[in-house]
Protein backbone atom coordinates (compact mmCIF):
# COMPACT_ATOMS: atom_id res chain seq x y z
CA UNK A 1 0.00 0.00 0.00
CA UNK A 2 3.10 2.29 0.83
CA UNK A 3 4.38 2.04 -2.41
CA UNK A 4 1.09 2.63 -4.15
CA UNK A 5 0.37 5.58 -1.88
CA UNK A 6 3.96 6.99 -3.02
CA UNK A 7 3.06 6.62 -6.52
CA UNK A 8 0.01 8.66 -6.48
CA UNK A 9 0.64 11.02 -2.97
CA UNK A 10 1.10 14.82 -4.13
CA UNK A 11 0.01 18.07 -1.93
CA UNK A 12 -2.68 18.63 -4.25
CA UNK A 13 -4.16 15.31 -4.95
CA UNK A 14 -7.16 14.78 -2.98
CA UNK A 15 -6.84 11.04 -2.27
CA UNK A 16 -10.05 8.93 -1.10
CA UNK A 17 -9.03 5.63 0.16
CA UNK A 18 -11.76 2.82 0.88
CA UNK A 19 -11.74 -0.90 0.94
CA UNK A 20 -11.94 -3.78 3.08
CA UNK A 21 -8.52 -3.82 4.93
CA UNK A 22 -9.48 -6.91 7.53
CA UNK A 23 -8.13 -5.11 10.23
CA UNK A 24 -11.12 -4.63 12.78
CA UNK A 25 -11.46 -0.91 14.05
CA UNK A 26 -13.32 -1.53 16.79
CA UNK A 27 -10.34 -3.08 18.67
CA UNK A 28 -6.93 -1.34 19.66
CA UNK A 29 -4.31 -3.55 17.80
CA UNK A 30 -0.75 -3.21 16.08
CA UNK A 31 -2.27 -3.99 12.81
CA UNK A 32 -4.50 -0.50 13.28
CA UNK A 33 -1.48 1.11 14.66
CA UNK A 34 0.60 0.41 11.37
CA UNK A 35 -2.18 0.77 9.42
CA UNK A 36 -2.82 4.52 10.94
CA UNK A 37 0.51 5.34 10.86
CA UNK A 38 1.53 4.59 7.33
CA UNK A 39 -1.94 6.86 6.13
CA UNK A 40 -0.95 9.67 8.93
CA UNK A 41 2.09 10.19 6.72
CA UNK A 42 -0.15 10.77 4.14
CA UNK A 43 -2.33 13.12 5.40
CA UNK A 44 -5.31 10.48 5.47
CA UNK A 45 -7.48 9.69 8.53
CA UNK A 46 -9.92 6.51 8.65
CA UNK A 47 -13.25 8.04 9.11
CA UNK A 48 -15.07 5.22 9.53
CA UNK A 49 -16.51 4.44 13.24
CA UNK A 50 -19.06 2.46 13.26
CA UNK A 51 -19.21 -1.97 12.63
CA UNK A 52 -19.22 -2.91 8.79
CA UNK A 53 -19.81 -6.32 9.34
CA UNK A 54 -22.18 -8.04 11.42
CA UNK A 55 -22.18 -11.59 11.72
CA UNK A 56 -24.39 -13.96 14.29
CA UNK A 57 -23.13 -12.40 17.50
CA UNK A 58 -19.83 -10.50 16.15
CA UNK A 59 -19.30 -6.52 15.20
CA UNK A 60 -16.19 -5.67 13.43
CA UNK A 61 -15.52 -2.74 11.59
CA UNK A 62 -13.08 -3.91 8.72
CA UNK A 63 -13.90 -2.03 6.08
CA UNK A 64 -12.72 1.58 6.10
CA UNK A 65 -12.31 5.29 4.21
CA UNK A 66 -9.58 7.24 4.89
CA UNK A 67 -10.11 10.92 3.65
CA UNK A 68 -7.25 14.24 4.35
CA UNK A 69 -9.53 15.70 6.91
CA UNK A 70 -7.62 19.06 6.49
CA UNK A 71 -8.63 19.27 2.79
CA UNK A 72 -12.17 17.79 3.40
CA UNK A 73 -13.93 19.40 6.57
CA UNK A 74 -17.37 19.10 5.94
CA UNK A 75 -17.81 15.61 4.97
CA UNK A 76 -20.96 12.96 6.16
CA UNK A 77 -20.78 9.24 6.49
CA UNK A 78 -23.11 6.60 7.57
CA UNK A 79 -23.99 2.60 6.88
CA UNK A 80 -25.71 1.52 4.13
CA UNK A 81 -27.65 -1.98 4.63
CA UNK A 82 -27.72 -3.61 1.62
CA UNK A 83 -28.58 -6.82 1.93
CA UNK A 84 -26.15 -8.38 -0.71
CA UNK A 85 -23.02 -9.38 1.33
CA UNK A 86 -22.54 -9.91 5.00
CA UNK A 87 -20.11 -6.22 4.52
CA UNK A 88 -22.62 -3.54 4.75
CA UNK A 89 -21.70 -0.47 2.68
CA UNK A 90 -20.38 2.90 3.77
CA UNK A 91 -21.67 6.32 1.72
CA UNK A 92 -19.55 9.29 1.93
CA UNK A 93 -21.04 12.57 1.38
CA UNK A 94 -18.18 15.30 0.60
CA UNK A 95 -19.28 18.98 0.50
CA UNK A 96 -17.60 21.47 -1.34
CA UNK A 97 -15.46 19.47 -4.06
CA UNK A 98 -15.09 20.10 -7.32
CA UNK A 99 -13.94 18.23 -9.97
CA UNK A 100 -12.13 19.86 -13.03
CA UNK A 101 -14.01 18.30 -16.16
CA UNK A 102 -11.38 18.10 -18.84
CA UNK A 103 -13.78 15.33 -20.87
CA UNK A 104 -13.62 16.06 -24.36
CA UNK A 105 -17.07 15.15 -25.90
CA UNK A 106 -16.96 13.29 -29.08
CA UNK A 107 -19.60 12.58 -31.75
CA UNK A 108 -20.20 9.75 -33.32
CA UNK A 109 -22.07 9.15 -37.02
CA UNK A 110 -22.34 7.31 -40.10
CA UNK A 111 -22.80 9.75 -43.21
CA UNK A 112 -25.49 8.59 -45.62
CA UNK A 113 -25.47 9.68 -48.81
CA UNK A 114 -26.44 7.62 -52.37
CA UNK A 115 -23.70 6.52 -52.83
CA UNK A 116 -22.67 4.62 -50.06
CA UNK A 117 -26.40 3.87 -49.90
CA UNK A 118 -25.98 2.10 -52.89
CA UNK A 119 -22.61 0.47 -51.69
CA UNK A 120 -24.99 -0.96 -48.55
CA UNK A 121 -27.05 -2.58 -50.84
CA UNK A 122 -24.67 -4.23 -53.15
CA UNK A 123 -23.10 -5.47 -49.62
CA UNK A 124 -26.46 -6.84 -48.66
CA UNK A 125 -26.70 -8.69 -52.24
CA UNK A 126 -23.80 -10.50 -51.74
CA UNK A 127 -24.12 -11.73 -47.76
CA UNK A 128 -25.14 -15.50 -47.54
CA UNK A 129 -27.77 -15.66 -45.34
CA UNK A 130 -27.11 -19.54 -44.49
CA UNK A 131 -25.96 -19.08 -40.90
CA UNK A 132 -29.25 -17.09 -40.27
CA UNK A 133 -31.17 -19.97 -41.46
CA UNK A 134 -28.89 -22.81 -39.70
CA UNK A 135 -30.68 -22.76 -36.32
CA UNK A 136 -33.95 -23.48 -35.26
CA UNK A 137 -33.89 -21.20 -32.67
CA UNK A 138 -35.87 -18.04 -32.92
CA UNK A 139 -33.67 -15.97 -30.72
CA UNK A 140 -30.02 -17.29 -32.17
CA UNK A 141 -31.66 -16.84 -35.84
CA UNK A 142 -32.67 -13.68 -34.92
CA UNK A 143 -28.95 -12.42 -33.38
CA UNK A 144 -27.27 -14.30 -36.23
CA UNK A 145 -29.23 -12.07 -38.59
CA UNK A 146 -28.86 -8.95 -36.81
CA UNK A 147 -25.24 -9.53 -36.67
CA UNK A 148 -24.34 -10.00 -40.14
CA UNK A 149 -26.92 -7.14 -41.09
CA UNK A 150 -24.91 -4.47 -38.41
CA UNK A 151 -21.50 -5.98 -39.96
CA UNK A 152 -22.84 -5.19 -43.86
CA UNK A 153 -24.40 -1.69 -41.92
CA UNK A 154 -21.28 -0.70 -39.93
CA UNK A 155 -18.88 -1.66 -43.12
CA UNK A 156 -21.01 0.55 -45.53
CA UNK A 157 -21.64 3.45 -43.47
CA UNK A 158 -17.61 3.72 -41.09
CA UNK A 159 -18.11 5.91 -37.71
CA UNK A 160 -16.75 9.01 -38.08
CA UNK A 161 -16.35 11.32 -35.04
CA UNK A 162 -16.15 14.91 -34.32
CA UNK A 163 -15.43 16.78 -30.93
CA UNK A 164 -18.88 19.27 -29.66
Amino acid sequence: MEAALNQIYSNTANIILCGDFNINYLNDNQNKQALNSLLTSYNLCSIIDFPTRIHNNSNTLIDNISINKLTNENYSIYPLINGLSDHDAQVLSLSDITAPDNRIELYFYGEISTHSLNEFQTNLSYVTWENVFSDVDPDTTFNNFLNTFLRTFNASFPKKSTKL
